[in-house]
Parts: structure tokens; sequence; C-alpha cells
């Protein structure tokens, strides 16, 4: 890579940065509250509109309230709802079906812009298909599932033939076969639920070189029309880490602090995530998240996800809560995090070539369930911190030097 990589690294950051407030601010489902303060991200740092203009605020005054009132609380430990679907579902799939041609387009012709223009164009039948692999990641080599149905437009499963399958993973761009599915059909074998129910399961056994972005697809008819279909997961055929049972949670300084071990087997940077939500009967209400990041070495760590007291006191809710989701990755970049902020304390550009994926995933810790608490047993305190200082302070210059 260029040497200037540290440069252009951070105009990406800036740019995802500006992507998110400007998501984060918008209200078009009566929620936008809630999300900006949700967001672990300033929100207030530059948003960009839908066409990528950058939006500028001509009221310093109201940057600077809406930059106190998100600061509330800290980065590492924000506000959870229900609307969180990706967080409250890390790895759930549920990608919705796809149209079958009864016909495609005929015709066809490219206009100077490019664009395709046909005389005939595509006609859709009224079958869809749903192609759904059991989880957005896959870690070890152990079996994955993906299954795959029609409907018609009674909703009825239909019947498939012709069946021809194939398994790939892709890195840069370019697509590397892998051993094909050990089992598929509707059989009710080889990891298929219920025999003749319509729906197909496919039974991929991941290699060790399945590392990445991998890809089922398939080719088939239905209803005598010939379709081709394919989905994606992420795997990680080898083992970085471990959680270990043994959680345990205490009140720390006004917060909920609960620990859970791990075994880290590859040392580098890594991304670790959990949930708080209430516990035992009724409607569950969800409360905060926490997160944790950093170098970390070979061994049996111990990670302190810390849920901010004022968040949990804000919230109402009472205890027991309930610890879930309880997740990590680790940054394969060439570039990690920590490398780019000591490369930037020490004034020097920084480089690496991307060989491998950027990641690697853990499996999922158990789910943990606190000691009995009260929503106001927690600090009402807000976070501070020289970042939030230095933030305001720069803040209120603005409204100076109006």
């Amino acid at each position: 890579m260029k040497r200037n990589q540290l440069i252009v690294l951070g105009a990406i950051v800036v740019v995802l940065l500006s992507a998110v407030g400007y998501f984060l601010l918008r209200d078009d489902s009566g929620d936008g509250n809630r999300d900006f303060m949700s967001s672990q991200k300033d929100p207030t740092v530059t948003p960009v509109g839908p066409e990528g203009i950058p939006i500028v605020n001509e009221d310093p005054r109201e940057v600077l309230d809406r930059y106190v009132q998100w600061a509330q609380y800290p980065p590492h430990s924000r506000p959870l709802h229900a609307g969180m679907v990706d967080l409250l579902n890390p790895y759930e799939m549920d990608r919705p079906p796809v149209g079958v041609l009864q016909s495609p387009a005929q015709e066809c012709t490219a206009g100077e812009d490019g664009a395709m223009r046909c005389q005939k164009p595509a006609v859709f039948s009224d079958v869809q298909c749903k192609m759904t692999p059991e989880a957005a990641i896959s870690v070890g080599k152990g079996d994955f599932k993906i299954t795959l149905k029609c409907m018609n437009k009674e909703g009825k499963n239909l019947a498939l033939e012709s069946i021809v399958s194939r398994v790939y993973r892709n890195l840069h761009r370019k697509d590397t076969p892998t051993l094909p599915p050990i089992g598929s059909g509707d059989k009710g074998t080889d990891g298929d639920a219920v025999s003749g129910d319509g729906i197909y399961t496919f039974l991929v056994r991941p290699t060790g070189q399945d590392w990445g972005d991998m890809f089922l697809e398939v080719d088939f008819t239905v209803g005598g029309m010939k379709h081709n279909q394919r989905t994606s997961w992420f795997s990680t055929p080898h083992s970085i880490a471990e959680f270990k049972d043994g959680s345990q949670d205490s009140i720390k300084d006004g917060h909920l602090v609960v620990t859970v071990p791990v075994m880290i087997t590859k040392k580098g940077y890594y991304n670790f995530d959990a949930n708080l939500q209430s516990a035992g009967g009724g409607e569950v209400k969800f409360i905060s998240t926490s997160t944790l990041e950093g170098d970390y070495e070979p061994g049996a760590h111990t990670l302190e996800f810390q849920f901010w007291g004022k968040v949990i006191r804000d919230s109402g809710v009472d205890g027991p809560y309930m610890v879930t989701d309880i997740r990590g990755r680790r940054n394969n970049s060439p570039v990690t995090p920590s490398m780019v902020k000591k490369a930037m304390a020490e004034n020097r550009e920084i480089s690496g070539n991307h060989t491998e994926p950027l990641w690697e995933y853990m499996n999922v810790g158990r789910d943990y369930t606190t000691r009995q608490y009260r929503s106001d047993d927690f600090s009402q305190e807000e976070w501070n911190s020289d970042e939030k200082a230095q933030r305001i302070e720069f803040l209120k210059k603005q409204i100076e030097n109006e």
C-alpha cells in the first residue's frame, strides 16, 4: 500500500462517522432522539445529507446542547432499545425472498448513458424463493446449515428439481471454489429437519482454508422455471479465543460491572460487546450496551463490561438483569486502531498490505443473569472525561467566535 495509508484510513473513518451521524440525526420514524442517544459515536460531528453534502449547522449553541445531551453517558455504554435489531440479533440472518423469472428480458440494448433498455421487459412469476443461513457467521469446522424454500402466492412450499449447488469463498474480489455441500435435499437427513416439507437443507462443512466471506449458490428448477439463487455468511474456521464460565457481577463506583472470563489463543486487537436487558418473566426491557476493545496477549483474561449507572437508573428497570449477546472478534487488519493511535502520537506514517480477511469471530458467550438490583442502586452521575471537557470547550469557542 502507499505510504499515505494513514491519511486514507483517517478519511475513511471521518466519512463513516459522518454517515452514522446523518442517519442518527434523522427522525423519519419518530425514534430519532433515542437513536441519537444510543449512538456510540458523537453524532454532532459533521453529519452529511442524502447527496453526500456536509450539513453545516448555523447555530453552534444547538450543536453544544445536543452534544451535552448525548454526552450524559460514555461512548462505551449507551442506552439500548428494541429498534436496535443489529445489536439485539447481531448474527441472525433473515433475508427477503427473491422473485423467480417467468421469462427474461429480451431485445435489450445499451443506451448512451450505459443503461440497458429492453423491448420486452422481464416478467416475474408469482413464485418467490428464500435462502437462509443459520447465522451470519460460522466459527470452527462444524456443520453449517443453509435452508432454501420456494413458495407460490398462497404461501405453499413447492418442490425443487435439478438441484446443482456450489460453495466458494471470496477474498479481494476473487472467488475460490471449496468443498461442495456434504448433504442437500428435503429427505429428513443430513441436517434436514422434516422430510417432504418443501424446505431444502444444504449442509456445509468448512475446511481450514474457508476463512472470510463464504457463498452457497444453487441452480434449480421450480414450477418448470429455471432459477439461480445464492446467499452468504462469514466463516472463521479456526479458534482465536473462547469465553469461559464463571461470570460475576457487582456495583463499582455506581456502575454495574460484569466480569467475563476469556481465553485468548491468538494475540491481537479485539472488540468485545454485550447487551443488558431485564431478566425473568414478562415483557423484555432493553437497557444498555457495553463495549471493550484493545490489544490482548494469549492466555486467560477477565473482561470487565461496564454498564453505566446513569443509563440503568434512567431506564427505571429493576433487576435481576440478563447480560446477552456476549460476543467478540479479532481485528486482523495489518493496521489496527492501536497501531494508528501510536503512529499519530509519534507523528509517523504507517502502512500494511491486506493479504487475509479483516476479521476473525468467536462463538457467542453464554447469557448471564445478575443478582437482584434496583435501578436507583446505581449512580446518577453523568460521564466526565478529558475528551468531553475538550469537546465542550471547543464548541463554546465556536459560540464565542460568532
